[in-house]
């Protein structure tokens, strides 16, 4: 029984309509009872006492002579008699009794004192008085409307039920009720216009009036069309006037309207009379005016009209404008020119500022879209944070999410966020502050990844900490796998000075040739025996797959960067002369070529693994696949015949450059014969190794081939080593020797340690190895099991977690290219507001593309913001 106290004045008999009568006790005193009821709790009522009966079967009875209560939240009711407030002045208040809870519940029921502005108030001592004003407000419009509180409405104003009845019905249905017949209990008569003139055709009863038996005809309807007839008061009413006089017209007592006539024998002229007055007339016209509104429509419905036609129009050239700046092309066409034209100088709504609401307003509603994909699907995300400075050297933080919906998995940018701290917890600060503004719960955030930068990656003061903490969920941190994949280059080559020094001298060519436009004109020209000419691909530190295309293009081109070189060397430029002779002394050897067709080997077999890292739905049981099937490619190479081939290529390609690259010649390892046969003549085959055929400087290269790899393998194992977490993975995926091992899966992170929750797991591993074997991936097994229902729930929120878990910050770093493109010199005021609007619609150009077909959701957004000049909507 929850908080609603209800007052029993007396005892309440509910009809079927639920409307709700009062009958007194009688002769008792009245009971005041203050209760706590539900709208659930069932209320019987009887002549002598009241049940109420909540929805928990406990019964609360009360009679005249119950005194106190308990409820079932420990409270005491009691229950009073009270004296008589049959003769109180409820309108004035200083004539009020003492206020005992009976006359509480009177006067709540009774409203407000009535007040009337008087002419003349009393003045006090100090001359001052009360004045008419304090009965009045002045609203916005500049209209005047009474204090309610000051002058309630009338009791013939009132609707037929009490506070008292509002409490207590559960239901009930609204309809027009003339308050007038409820005032003096008429209730056979039309209680709204809808249902015409009532004219029941009776024996009507009879009446001694003027010494005969008289009584109503009904041929009185014929003639007068608006009358209607009252079994209970045997009288009759006018059905116009009734309806469409009000009580401040000064015809309240007009005796056809609120008594009704019964005087039969003086009948006829009463009705002439009333037919002709004024009153009648004016209600008359009021009954007409009201038809023709309901067949026409009335001047608020044709204005209504106007508007929706003009609502219309206003939202088609809105709509215009929200595909034109989505888009950012210009305007659509000539037809919008001229609808455009149409619209008031000072409501265009081009201006910058309606530009930047606009874009803001389209992100709200992309954002809201990417919210609801993740609380109808998983409910679970993981976060890709990654921070770079913009044009305006602004520290700029991309915040993405990777989640489930749709049975699939989806990368998700949400926006960027300027930093104006860079220690770890404002930047954890910021993340949280961020998920919360767009209504992402950071509780459920089971996942995070980012690069290897000790600030977030620290397991004390990092950021991953920090979020691990405001989850209050183990929350694993993953080390972006493509920055791994890169560190073992970067690492490799600080451990092997063979590739330390090549890539040296390819960032120094490219270096030389780029900053002189001369320069670079006379690289391409040197490429005219070949079909298409290339630009020397700029080194980057953290991406792949611009170190291979940059070793390729100096595999394929070599010729013709040494004959570039060549040409830079005659230069009258004593500095570009030197320095092309420096580059090509060092470019033009046998070493650094066999270098180059080395890491063009190995960079060829390790590209397949960096651009499966950068797509947007990977998957960590296939990327860790894919890692060792790479290892062992890489292993595979680590053979004689492997090292004899490139060694072969090489020599090949040095010998088609027409001299350009000497072959280094050198003698072949001279065969030393055993001590045994000194005093001997050999005239026959002693045996030979395969080493006797290979000079000194083939067995330094292949030694030095030999060391790349093994440093390549052994940085892979390091950087890729096992984890629980990875272990758990591997368990998911069908492929896997561990696929569903219950001792694997149950070291997951997250996974709940409720006992119930474990046999039930472990009992749906068992069976799940037979039944999911059969898939080819971890996606493929999560969907055959989401299909079966309820019956492997256990299992599947087991995958749902680790589909969740990011592999890369790739979706991060992409949003700053974006970034650059939008964010330009000529550019570089841009706010950081205006550069999040810009980035997210350009990145999210699936969801992006929907808005532009359908602007129907950031129109309504637009126009609910605030007030505007023109009406969108309703």
């Amino acid at each position: 029984m929850r908080v609603i106290v209800l007052y029993f004045l007396a005892v309440y008999a509910i009809d079927t309509s639920h409307a709700v009568r009062t009958h007194k006790f009688s002769p008792k005193e009245n009971l005041v009872v203050p209760l706590e009821t539900d709208i659930n709790d069932e209320i019987k009522i009887t002549e002598n006492s009241i049940t109420i009966k909540s929805d928990t079967n406990k019964e609360i009875k009360i009679t005249e002579n119950t005194t106190t209560l308990e409820s079932d939240t420990n409270d005491e009711i009691k229950i009073e008699k009270q004296g008589n407030t049959k003769n109180v002045d409820f309108n004035d208040p200083a004539k009020w009794p003492k206020v005992t809870p009976r006359l509480k519940a009177i006067l709540i029921e009774h409203g407000p004192p009535i007040s009337s502005t008087q002419n003349y108030y009393p003045h006090d001592e100090d001359n001052r008085h009360f004045s008419n004003k304090w009965f009045f407000r002045k609203l916005t419009n500049g209209e005047q409307a009474m204090k309610r509180f000051l002058v309630p409405l009338s009791k013939s104003d009132e609707s037929d039920e009490s506070v008292t009845s509002k409490k207590i019905r559960k239901s009930s249905t609204t309809i027009s009720v003339n308050n007038r017949d409820i005032q003096n209990n008429i209730f056979d008569i039309s209680q709204n216009v809808e249902n015409g003139p009532n004219q029941p055709n009776i024996t009507f009863p009879r009446r001694n009036i003027g010494g005969k038996q008289r009584a109503f005809n009904v041929l009185w309807y014929s003639k007068y069309e608006w009358l209607e007839y009252s079994k209970m008061r045997d009288s009759i009413f006018c059905f116009y006037c009734r309806h469409f006089t009000s009580d401040n017209s000064g015809y309240r007592d007009e005796v056809l309207i609120v008594n009704g006539y019964s005087d039969w024998k003086h009948i006829g002229n009463m009705l002439e009379k009333h037919n002709s007055s004024n009153i009648h007339k004016l209600s008359l016209e009021k009954y007409k005016s009201w038809i023709s509104a309901k067949k026409t429509g009335s001047v608020a419905t044709k204005l209504n009209t106007q508007l929706k036609e003009d609502i219309l129009k206003n939202r088609e050239i809105m709509k215009s404008l929200i595909r034109c700046l989505v888009k950012l092309l210009g305007l659509e066409n000539d037809d919008f020119k001229t609808k455009l034209n149409t619209l008031p100088k000072n409501a265009k709504y081009t201006s910058k500022t309606i530009q930047n609401e606009i874009l803001n307003v389209s992100c709200k509603v992309i954002l809201k879209s990417i919210v609801k994909e993740i609380q109808n699907g998983s409910n679970f995300y993981s976060i890709i944070v990654d921070e770079a400075k913009d044009e305006s050297n602004i520290e700029q933080m991309s915040i993405c999410v990777r989640y489930i919906s749709d049975n699939r998995i989806n990368k998700r940018f949400l926006g960027f966020l300027e930093l104006k701290e860079l220690h770890a917890k404002a930047l954890a600060d910021s993340i949280q502050l961020f998920l919360y503004s767009i209504n992402l719960d950071i509780k459920n955030c089971i996942g995070q990844s980012y690069d290897g930068a000790s600030v977030m990656s620290g397991t004390i003061n990092g950021v991953q900490q920090y979020i691990r903490e405001m989850s209050k969920n183990p929350c694993p941190y993953v080390h972006c796998y493509a920055h791994r994949l890169n560190l073992v280059l970067v690492d490799a080559s600080k451990h092997v000075s063979a590739i330390h020094n090549t890539i040296g001298i390819l960032e120094a060519i490219y270096s030389f040739q780029s900053c002189s436009s001369l320069r670079n004109s006379l690289f391409l020209e040197s490429q005219e025996d070949s079909d298409k000419k290339l630009k020397i691909p700029q080194h980057c530190e953290i991406r792949w797959v611009s170190k291979y295309k940059g070793i390729h293009f100096f595999k394929i081109r070599f010729k013709s960067v040494i004959k570039a070189l060549k040409e830079c060397t005659l230069s009258k430029k004593s500095k570009e002369a030197a320095e092309a002779r420096g580059l090509l002394n060092q470019f033009a050897t046998f070493d650094n070529l066999l270098t180059i067709f080395c890491l063009d080997e190995l960079l060829l077999c390790i590209n397949s693994l960096s651009v499966y890292l950068q797509t947007k739905s990977t998957d960590l049981s296939k990327c860790i696949t894919l890692i060792e099937c790479t290892k062992d490619q890489i292993k595979s190479m680590r053979t004689e015949n492997k090292f004899h081939d490139l060694y072969e290529k090489v020599i090949k390609s040095v010998e088609e450059s027409s001299g350009e690259i000497s072959i280094p010649v050198t003698e072949k390892r001279k065969k030393n014969v055993s001590s045994k046969l000194t005093d001997y003549f050999v005239t026959s085959s002693i045996g030979q190794n395969q080493m006797d055929n290979i000079s000194e400087h083939e067995i330094k290269m292949r030694s030095q081939y030999f060391e790349i790899i093994d440093n390549i393998v052994m940085e892979m194992n390091r950087r890729f080593k096992q984890t629980e977490l990875i272990e758990a993975v591997e368990a998911c995926n069908p492929s896997s020797k561990m696929f569903l091992d219950f001792d694997t899966l149950i070291k997951l992170p997250g996974i709940s340690k409720d006992n119930q929750f474990i046999e039930k797991l472990r009992a749906q591993c068992d069976l799940g190895k037979k039944m999911f074997a059969a898939d080819s991936n971890s996606i493929e097994a999560y969907l055959s099991i989401k299909s079966m229902g309820a019956s492997f729930l256990q299992l599947e929120e087991v995958y749902r977690r680790i589909l969740v878990i990011p592999i890369s910050s790739a979706t991060a770093e992409r949003s700053f290219s974006t970034m650059r493109r939008i964010k330009t010199y000529n550019r570089s005021t841009m706010t950081g507001k205006r550069l999040h609007n810009l980035a997210l619609l350009s990145i999210e150009r699936e969801k992006s593309e929907e808005l532009i077909q359908n602007p129907d959701e950031i129109l309504n957004e637009f126009a609910s913001n605030k007030l505007r000049r023109l009406n969108f909507s309703m």
